[in-house]
């Protein structure tokens, strides 16, 4: 159990990175654009290939921490559907029926 919450801390730093990178890319390519007097300068398309390289990372990051996210969401609901629709008070499959209408998560 503690090593999935360790997991979860570091995916969430993950996240918190990957906006902070996101954010610096943006940010150094708009200020380079801005105050770059010579566009086709080699040292200016070097710092733009990287500003956009940084900023594409931290959203690759970003949307990795939302697919997890997503995925834990997804298992915890499927876990309380279980525990709804089978788990009836007297153990007999008494409360089979309930929770089987639509739900969009595939039930697998």
């Amino acid at each position: 159990m503690s090593s999935k919450i360790v997991e979860d801390v570091k995916t969430s730093v993950k996240g918190i990175r990957g906006a902070g990178d996101a954010l610096r890319g943006n940010l150094l390519g708009a200020t380079d654009q801005a105050f770059d007097n010579n566009q086709n300068h080699p040292d200016t398309a070097a710092s733009k290939l990287k500003n956009q390289t940084i900023a594409e990372k931290g959203k690759r990051d970003v949307q990795a921490v939302d697919d997890r996210l997503a995925e834990h969401d997804q298992k915890r609901e499927a876990r309380k559907l279980h525990q709804d629709g089978l788990g009836g008070a007297a153990g007999n499959g008494a409360g089979a029926a309930r929770g089987t209408g639509h739900h969009p998560l595939p039930l697998q």
